[in-house]
């Protein structure tokens, strides 16, 4: 066994580990992931050529049944153990998504089902799963399958154009590999980084290089001189700490920067463990660093999942000991998963002393066992509740305003709690909304449009969508016509570049400047529109990080202002408060947090954090805008609350159901109208 390939496994796993522990101790801590994909690369590339080597041929069976009983029977065993930790703790609302999850891991894809995720504007209140972290390994057995294909395919072409030469055929395809999925690294990670963080083909490249490196050493085995070995050695281990360390969020990943720690693990692979008193050898063969890197993937495997599934379990986020405790507990799993689970099951005579059909139908019972199991959780169905007439008795935000009600979060639910996480507008207002990265507006029309008026335009983003139908009730009772402009992910009330509290893209940025202009101009070039209505989360653009390029007063001021020289009367509707500060209860949103909590004060927030300053109130105020600010409708003296007259405020931390949205259809009548008038 290498020791430096082990060490490598130890400071990969442990990275990986501390990283999504303390996400800002170690902030670069994912490249973990990448060292392990190089490693792979060239240790598989290193078992096929010495099957070729010895053979004469590459079985395809043996090698996909060898891998199948290595990886399956620990991962499918977490599964089922993530599973039914999902049953226990989880609300039921998250059941959904956690459950399909679950069995697109089953069967390796879960890094095409996140993949689908970030550009799908209905999963974007998805919260982190305790199987996201499957993703990698998708995209490894996804290499698994295709990698002795390519590696046969080259031989042949070397075999036939390069005079028999099978072993530079395969280093050339190889190498073409490399190059192709490199170059297109670098474009998505640009223009779709979130695709490309979980697209295989983005990460081919990474497996391509270790596996250049076993198919040189075949070709010429050669070893550094001891001592630049050893030094090389440090300078590869210095390196990866360091990218740990300097790495973060804002790093386009996995573009050409993850070119740094690939190219630090061949160095360490390439200089192997060199007994030099300098030498990082002895580092290599401690036990602690061994057993850590023996036990390196089955610690992958448990740790995901006690990060997400404890505090559903406790209510609460993780205190410093139990991160120390899950830690602790990863590694003792993945001890015991090699001991009880990998290495028996490998080695099991009745799948080893015949031939791979018996894994095979091994693997496809286990795994249709796992996804069997998980079926019923992700298939239920939660049905959302019913808009309520926005003239109910202390429905929704009546309770607010109607001295005669109970106290607001006293009012009996209208529906389940479970069924609010659902309760978003129909799809006919959904399908009006763009995501910014599809560099793309579509313009959607309600109401009478050849009528007398008023014609509105409504222009914003996720948050303006939750909007659509109260602003088309009110609209519509003045006999007008309602027209919509939104995009996702972008401050629709500039025309400058702006970034967000997340921070700054240039070609995101740019893509969102774009769109912005044209939606403006359109708007102001129409002479129908008597009156435009902004609005937007507006706190998600505002920072006080300058380098982020927030949206400002002046910037929303000059926007106000043209429209305003357009002929346009101007509204602007004040975004509601976020409760993205809610006491997690081991959940992600008003729901999750209401179906944990003991009170629905317990997922109430002082008012003082909840509510915002808006740059736009101050803007639409300089340029004598019109004004809605319904806070009192979502807020006490004291506190803004997650339930309000039977009705669940938000379908995740910052987003109106439907429900909410439509009880708020008087106030906002009563608001507007004199501006359409």
């Amino acid at each position: 066994m290498r020791t430096e390939i082990q060490a490598l496994r130890a400071l990969a796993v442990l990275g990986v580990l501390v990283y999504h522990l303390w996400p800002l101790r170690l902030t670069g801590g994912f490249i973990g992931v990448d060292v392990f994909f190089v490693v792979s690369g060239f240790l598989i590339t290193d078992h096929l050529l010495r099957e070729l080597a010895t053979r004469g041929r590459i079985s395809f069976a043996g090698f996909w049944a060898k891998r199948a009983r290595r990886l399956l029977p620990a991962s499918l065993l977490v599964l089922l153990a993530t599973l039914a930790g999902v049953a226990l703790w989880v609300p039921v609302s998250r059941w959904g998504q956690f459950g399909w999850e679950i069995i697109a891991s089953a069967f390796y894809v879960e890094n095409w089902s996140l993949a689908a995720q970030s550009v799908d504007y209905m999963a974007l209140s998805n919260v982190k799963s305790p199987v996201q972290h499957f993703w990698t390994l998708g995209v490894e057995e996804q290499f698994y399958l295709m990698w002795p294909v390519l590696m046969v395919l080259g031989g042949l072409l070397g075999a036939r154009l390069l005079a028999g030469r099978r072993r530079a055929g395969i280093a050339a395809a190889i190498a073409a590999v490399a190059a192709a999925s490199l170059v297109y690294s670098v474009v998505l990670t640009a223009a779709q980084p979130t695709v490309a963080y979980f697209s295989t083909f983005t990460r081919a490249w990474e497996f391509a290089a270790g596996a250049l490196l076993a198919a040189a050493l075949h070709h010429h085995s050669f070893a550094l001189p001891a001592r630049l070995a050893g030094l090389a050695s440090w300078a590869g281990f210095v390196t990866l700490v360091a990218c740990m360390f300097v790495f973060d969020a804002d790093t386009p990943f996995p573009s050409w920067t993850a070119a740094v720690p690939v190219a630090a693990t061949i160095v360490i692979i390439t200089a192997g463990a060199p007994r030099t008193r300098l030498s990082p050898a002895r580092l290599f063969q401690l036990r602690p660093v061994q057993f850590a890197g023996d036990v390196s993937y089955g610690t992958y495997l448990w740790h995901w999942p006690l990060i997400v599934l404890v505090p559903y379990a406790s209510g609460h986020d993780l205190s410093t000991v139990e991160k120390l405790v899950i830690a602790g507990a990863a590694l003792m799993l993945g001890w015991l998963s090699k001991r009880i689970v990998e290495d028996p099951v490998r080695r099991l005579p009745w799948l080893t002393a015949h031939s791979p059909a018996r894994t095979f139908l091994a693997v496809a019972l286990a795994t249709t066992l796992v996804a069997g199991a998980a079926y019923p959780v992700a298939s239920t169905v939660l049905r959302a509740p019913p808009a309520a007439e926005a003239d109910t008795s202390c429905v929704g935000a009546d309770a607010m305003t109607d001295d005669s009600c109970p106290a607001p979060e006293d009012v009996p639910l209208v529906a389940s709690l479970e069924s609010f996480a659902i309760d978003l507008p129909p799809a006919d207002v959904m399908g009006c909304e763009r995501a910014a990265s599809t560099g793309e507006f579509v313009r959607c029309d309600f109401g009478d449009l050849a009528g007398p008026g008023p014609h509105v335009a409504l222009i914003g983003d996720s948050h303006a969508t939750r909007w659509v139908e109260a602003l088309r009730t009110a609209v519509e009772s003045q006999g007008g016509s309602l027209s919509t402009f939104l995009v996702s992910g972008c401050s629709m009330m500039s025309t400058e570049l702006t970034g967000s509290a997340w921070g700054f893209d240039a070609a995101y940025g740019e893509q969102c400047r774009d769109i912005s202009t044209k939606v403006h101009s359109v708007v102001a070039a129409d002479d129908e529109f008597g009156t435009v209505v902004l609005t937007n989360r507006t706190r998600l653009y505002v920072t006080d990080n300058l380098d982020y390029r927030p949206l400002t007063e002046p910037m929303v001021e000059a926007s106000i202002s043209a429209l305003q020289d357009a002929g346009k009367n101007v509204v602007v509707l004040k975004d509601p408060p976020e409760m993205n500060a809610i006491p997690p209860q081991g959940g992600g949103s008003a729901a999750d947090c209401l179906l944990k909590a003991t009170s629905p004060a317990d997922c109430a927030l002082p008012r003082s954090e909840a509510t915002f300053d808006d740059p736009m109130f101050a803007a639409a105020s300089a340029r004598s805008a019109t004004v809605i600010d319904l806070d009192d409708l979502f807020c006490t003296a004291d506190r803004c609350l997650s339930r309000i007259g039977g009705v669940v405020v938000y379908s995740d931390d910052n987003h109106l159901t439907r429900s909410y949205a439509h009880s708020l259809v008087p106030a906002l009548t009563a608001q507007i109208a004199p501006a359409l008038r």
